[in-house]
């Protein structure tokens, strides 16, 4: 199995413990807790209920009670109203069918003692002797009314009972949701640090791989610093012999057919050189040793050191190659760096403006910083190329002698100046290079 799809599986066995938990735990809290407050309130109604009834009971006693020893008129029809209340009582409590077995015992034993009540009665209507009331009273009423708080007594108890085993039946589904979270935490760590294990065995394996490759790439590094550093000390010097050689055959021979064949060696010398040169600046870029000297310049100095570069290349392709007038401004910067910078600017725009088109170069203050502009009146740039303007080895057109570095050299020496290197173009008329320097003392 992957390395990837190990931790599709653990996490969503992770997911799924987790998921299964939780909805374990809101299923049983949420049923626990509806059972209970749905006991609590039945008990509740049910307590209310026996407390009537056993007020309405009292009531009935005592209107009874009342009659027999005074014989008042008023005392008896209270008594017949609290027989009716009792009634209406007893059948609400009918509608709670878990109640009927309760509610009938209770019923049974009130009409017992509402009849007996009201044979007492009667019986103290007709003779209005207590004599002989009050022991019927006794033997009769009295066990009446004892048997019917028994009943409800019992019917008190019944509803504890049920209370209770709700009670206990809710204690036993939390403890199970307890013993399933208990065994579901364990699980779910399990899971994370086995995850965590593969993860950091992955990750151990890929920082080894990864520091081998570092390694294999500084060995690389070095191999290729010292390939260019062979190259520059063993092909530099055979080309400038050849450049001199060219040079002096240049001065000697005469003839206009030999002379051509001999520039077109030096041209080729030259693109060697330059060749040699930027592979050189981009190995010294990558290792990090590229040292700059920075030192106060003067603005206008550099604009009219890259002017002389190539004025004599701009007379021959027929272009106008100008600089603008600047104020005294200073940047802190290498000059050499600087002046490479500009050449290739200008190089550039020389080779992609046509006949007869301008070439201006600027400087100018903007904050912190001086602003170099090299605006021709070429082409322009599309915008697809744009993107890729300053890359390593791209180039827009295809060109002998170049390996696309030029562009990406500038920005990485402008931007070790603490710089940014801009392009705004338009097609058909023209693109402006500009890069910024910090002001200098």
């Amino acid at each position: 199995m992957t390395f990837r799809s190990q931790l599709i599986v653990g996490n969503i066995a992770l997911l799924l413990v987790t998921i299964v938990t939780g909805t374990a735990a809101v299923i049983a809290l949420h049923t626990t807790s509806t059972q209970l407050e749905r006991v609590a309130r039945d008990l509740a109604t049910d307590v209310i209920a026996v407390q009537r009834l056993r007020f309405l009971a009292e009531q009935l006693v005592a209107t009874s009670r009342g009659y027999l020893l005074t014989g008042d008129p008023k005392t008896l029809e209270r008594f017949t109203h609290a027989s009716e209340r009792l009634d209406a009582s007893l059948v609400r409590l009918h509608r709670r069918a878990d109640l009927a077995e309760d509610v009938a015992r209770i019923e049974q034993v009130s009409r017992t003692y509402v009849t007996a009540a009201e044979q007492a009665a009667r019986r103290r209507t007709t003779t209005g002797d207590l004599q002989t009331i009050i022991p019927f009273f006794e033997s009769t009423l009295a066990p009446s009314r004892d048997r019917f708080e028994d009943a409800i007594d019992r019917f008190v108890a019944r509803e504890q009972e049920d209370f209770d085993r709700e009670s206990q039946r809710s204690q036993r589904v939390a403890a199970r949701t307890q013993g399933m979270i208990a065994i579901a935490t364990p699980l779910g760590i399990l899971l994370s640090i086995f995850l965590a294990w593969i993860s950091i065995r992955r990750l151990s394996i890929h920082y080894a791989r990864e520091r081998e490759a570092t390694a294999a790439a500084r060995q690389a590094a070095a191999a290729r610093d010292e390939l260019l550093a062979i190259v520059s000390h063993d092909l530099r010097n055979p080309l400038a012999t050849v450049a001199m050689g060219t040079h002096l055959l240049y001065e000697m021979m005469p003839g206009p057919h030999v002379r051509k064949h001999l520039a077109a060696i030096g041209n080729a010398v030259g693109r060697m050189q330059h060749l040699i040169e930027e592979l050189l600046d981009v190995a010294s870029l990558d290792s990090g040793t590229l040292e700059l000297h920075p030192e106060p310049c003067d603005a206008a100095e550099l604009l009219d050191s890259a002017l002389s570069l190539f004025q004599a290349r701009a007379r021959e392709a027929h272009l106008a190659l100008e600089v603008e007038p600047c104020a005294n401004l200073t940047v802190r910067a290498d000059r050499e760096r600087v002046l490479q910078v500009l050449s290739n600017l200008v190089g550039n725009a020389l080779k992609f403006t046509p006949a007869h088109g301008r070439i201006t170069l600027s400087a100018q203050a903007c904050d912190a910083y001086i602003r170099f502009a090299v605006r021709d009146t070429g082409c322009g740039i599309a915008d697809d190329h744009l993107t890729h303007l300053f890359e390593r080895y791209w180039q827009g057109r295809s060109r002998r002698g170049s390996l696309g570095l030029g562009l990406y050299i500038c920005k990485q020496l402008i931007e070790a100046h603490h710089g940014k290197l801009e392009v705004t173009t338009r097609p058909a008329e023209g693109s402006t290079f500009s890069f910024t320097l910090p002001i200098g003392s």
